[in-house]
C-alpha cells in the first residue's frame, strides 16, 4: 500500500522550505528542491512627496509602493503556484502550512480550491529556524510523526 505523504511548509517572508512526512514513525524529511528566497527589494531612496501640477498652482500627494510587502505577496504567488503544481502531479497528498501569522495570511490568500481541499492544518508560528527535530513536536496535534 502507497503511503500517504504530507508537506509540511516551514514559511518566513525571506525564506521557505518543504519537509516530506512519509508515515507514523518515519519521521521528517527535507524535500530536495522545494526551497524559495524572496527577492532583493530595492527600497525606496526617499520619502514620498508631493507631486506638481503642470496646469498651474496645484499640488497633490505621491503615494510610495512599499517594496516590503510587494516581495513578500511574490514569494508567496510563486510558493503556492509550485505547490499547486506539484499537488496535481500527485507528489504529495495532505499539505500543512507553518509560519508567522503574516506570511500564513498571504499564503492562505492565494490557495485556491483543488489545492485547499490538500491543506490537513496550520500552525501560525515561525519555525523555520528550528530543527527538522524541534518541528516534530510541533506538529503532533495534527499528524503523528
Amino acid at each position: 500500500m502507497k503511503p500517504t505523504i504530507t508537506w509540511v511548509v516551514l514559511a518566513n517572508t525571506r525564506a521557505t522550505k518543504v519537509l516530506s512526512h512519509q508515515g507514523p514513525g518515519k519521521g521528517l524529511m527535507v524535500v530536495a528542491g522545494k526551497k524559495w528566497q524572496a527577492d532583493t527589494q530595492s527600497l525606496p531612496r526617499d520619502k514620498a512627496g508631493v507631486g506638481h501640477s503642470i496646469a498651474g498652482p496645484a499640488v497633490s500627494a505621491v503615494e510610495q509602493s512599499d517594496a516590503k510587502k510587494l516581495s513578500d505577496m511574490r514569494l508567496a504567488k510563486e510558493i503556492v503556484a509550485d505547490l499547486s503544481k506539484d499537488y496535481q502531479a500527485k507528489k504529495y497528498q495532505r499539505l500543512i502550512l507553518v509560519s508567522g501569522p503574516h506570511m500564513l495570511g498571504l499564503l492562505r490568500a492565494e490557495i485556491e480550491a483543488p489545492l485547499r481541499k490538500a491543506l490537513i492544518g496550520e500552525i501560525p508560528k515561525d519555525l523555520s529556524a528550528m530543527s527538522v527535530d524541534q518541528v516534530e513536536k510541533h506538529l503532533g496535534e495534527l499528524i503523528a510523526v
